[in-house]
Order: structure tokens, then sequence, then C-alpha cells
């Protein structure tokens, strides 16, 4: 496609697992303060995948993509609560937001885990995220994603 037919609402990119990639400018969540261990990253797009995962996939450093869970769907008692009044995410109140948990993909997928002592963020109104770190012994880095009684059912 030549310069002077592209979108110029569409951000086209190379990723190393995803190949190219095509999405609109809209889409991009935007971590003002980037992940823990990765501060120059802060331009994300979420990839869906095979339920319930999809990935957050890093615009400025093709090798970087997270797989993630809905922090909604997976644990509704877990009580985790955006950083309201943040100026940086402008996290109101009454904001609507999204919660992202990182998964940690095992060979056996009973050992599957993921982060709840540092869970995403996402402001839906701004598509501006964050991801905060709770001192609570409840959050575990290595929580299992699903629990025996589950797997019996």
């Amino acid at each position: 496609m030549s310069d002077d037919t592209k979108n110029p609402d569409m951000i086209v990119f190379e990723s190393s697992r995803f190949g190219p990639l095509e999405v609109t400018a809209d889409s991009v969540i935007e971590f003002p303060s980037g992940l823990i261990g990765f501060p120059s990253a802060k331009r994300f797009i979420m990839v869906e995948h095979k339920a319930p995962f999809s990935w957050i996939q890093s615009l400025e450093e093709p090798t970087l993509a997270f797989v993630v869970v809905d922090g909604f769907e997976f644990g509704r008692s877990l009580e985790l609560k955006p950083p309201h009044n943040d100026p940086v995410v402008e996290f109101n109140t009454e904001d609507e937001y999204a919660i992202l948990l990182i998964v940690t993909v095992r060979p056996d997928p009973k050992q599957t885990t993921v982060n709840l002592k540092a869970p995403l963020f996402i402001n839906i109104k701004n598509k501006r995220g964050t991801q905060a770190i709770y001192d609570d012994p409840r959050y575990s880095v290595r929580y299992p994603l699903w629990k025996e009684e589950e797997e019996s059912k």
C-alpha cells in the first residue's frame, strides 16, 4: 500500500509473535509509567486469543507481549480497586475500568498462575492504564489460575 492511501487513523507495526499488525489508533492503551520492569513500554494493544486469554502487545518493543485474563471474570471477590484520583491515569471513582491479570503459562496447564499482586488497571474512558502493586498477603504473584475444585467439576 502506498503512503498516500494509508489511513492516518490506523497504526501498522511488526510484532515478533503475531507478525505485522494493523490496529486503529483509538485502540491503543497507554501506560504512562510503563509496566514493572519495562518502563519504556508505554503503548499496548489487546490481541484476542482463545478464551479466557488475550495478549497485550507492546507497540514500542516487538518482542514484548503478555498473556492476560480479565480480572473481573477471574476473581470478583478479590476486591481489586484502581488507584482512584491518580493524576496521570485520571482514575476517578465514577470511571469504568478494566482489570487485566498477567498470566504465567506453564507446560502443565494446571500450574498456570496469575499475578494478583500487580494487576493492570485501564481507564475505559481515556484508554490509560497503570500497574498497581498490592502489599496484601491475599494477593500472590503466582496465584493458581485454576483451583482443584474447579478442575474436578
